[in-house]
Formats: structure tokens, sequence, C-alpha cells
């Protein structure tokens, strides 16, 4: 009764486990089958899983390097049944959840020891749609990432220009400004020496007519004497 009910329990957990999403199961082993036994395995499988095993067998002692192969089901219903086979590629989806049994006969040998190396993989059933998704979504990004690079490279580019064109146009503003500099700095010194100039001319003419006028008054100055000669 026991029993019964922890079977019960396996099964309500792992048709409640959601596969879709679990990472693949992958195993290899090799295994020793005694001449006249077999070896099994369990591996818990749901719903529309695909089941994949490689087998072969690599040693088969004195004898034939064959033997046999079953796979059944959660309900033991027998689903792959091979005879006296060195080797073996299978492919199915799973129908039904819960424990499968993987199992090895060697029961076809009653004194060699077979030497059984193989796979078994377990993967969910949209598992190749879910990576092609994941691709077509990597070369989305990747798609995105060079749009976006190339948007900012240009953006970049028009930045470049434009500070090259102001850079130019300060350039020649710097040349214009140093231009309008000199040309004042000549006009100032042109100025100014021209105000020397006509200020020393002017105490120079005010002196001249001071003199002048005092000689005309002073009949016995030399200026005076210098008009008269005139």
């Amino acid at each position: 009764m026991f029993g019964i009910v922890c079977y019960i329990f396996l099964m309500v957990l792992l048709k409640d486990l959601n596969f879709s999403n679990a990472e693949p199961y992958n195993k290899q082993l090799t295994i020793f089958v005694g001449a006249g036994h077999q070896e099994c395995f369990h591996q818990p499988i749901t719903t529309t899983e695909n089941i994949r095993i490689d087998y072969q067998v690599i040693h088969g002692g004195l004898g034939e390097t064959h033997i046999n192969f079953n796979l059944m089901d959660p309900s033991r219903r027998l689903l792959i049944n091979e005879i006296k086979q060195e080797k073996g590629n299978l492919n199915l989806v799973a129908s039904e959840t819960g424990s499968y049994k993987i199992c090895f006969d060697n029961t076809i040998s009653s004194f060699n020891q077979k030497i059984v190396s193989f796979t078994l993989e377990v993967t969910a059933a949209d598992r190749e749609e879910q990576e092609l998704r994941d691709l077509r979504q990597e070369m989305l990004t990747d798609y995105q990432f060079d749009l976006a690079y190339t948007g900012i490279d240009n953006y970049m580019g028009k930045i470049q220009v434009n500070l090259m064109r102001s850079r130019q146009n300060q350039d020649f503003l710097r040349a214009l400004e140093a231009r309008d500099r000199n040309v004042a700095e000549s006009t100032y010194a042109m100025v100014n020496n021209w105000s020397w100039a006509q200020f020393l001319s002017m105490i120079f003419v005010g002196l001249l007519q001071v003199l002048m006028v005092r000689s005309i008054f002073h009949t016995n100055g030399t200026f005076y004497k210098f008009w008269k000669c005139f």
C-alpha cells in the first residue's frame, strides 16, 4: 500500500513539473552486462519530450558483439525491442509522463560478458524551435546593435564635421580680428604722431607770434631791425 502511494505521488509530481523550460538531460555511460543477465535504468520523462538513445557493444568477450535492447514506458508497455544488435540509434517522443525503463539484455549469451557504451539524451519537444527563436533574437539583437552603432557613428561624424567647420570659422574670425587690430594700432600710431606734430607746430607758431608782436613795439630789438630790412 505504501509503495502504491509513493508511486502515485511520484506520478503527480512529475506531471506538475514544467519540463518544457528545463535544461536538456544528456548522460553517457559504459556498462558491463554479465552473461545471462540484463542491466536496466529508469529515467523520469514527461509527455512530448524527445528521447534519443545511441548504444554500441564495444566488447563481446569471446563471442559476438550482440545484445538485446528494450525500452518500456511508465505503464511497462514495450515501446522498442531490438534483438541481437551491435549498435542502435533510436529517436521517439514520449507519450506519457513517468519513469521509462531502459534495459540491455545479455541473456542471449551464456558465457561472454558484454561491454556497452550508450548515450541517453532527453530534450524538450520545442527545443529546436526555442533554439531557432534564440538564434533569431540574437541575430535581431546584433542587427539592432549594428543599427544603433551605425546611427551613433553617423551622428559622431556629423559632430566632427560641425566641429571642423566651427574651428574654420573661428580661425577666419581670428584672422579678421588680427587684421582689424593691426589697422587700429597703425591708425592709432598715425593719429598720435600727427597730434604730436600739430601740438608742437602750435607751440612753435605761438612762440613765433609772441616774438613778432614784441618786436613791433621794441624798436631797439634785434627782431625789429630784422623786420625793418624788409
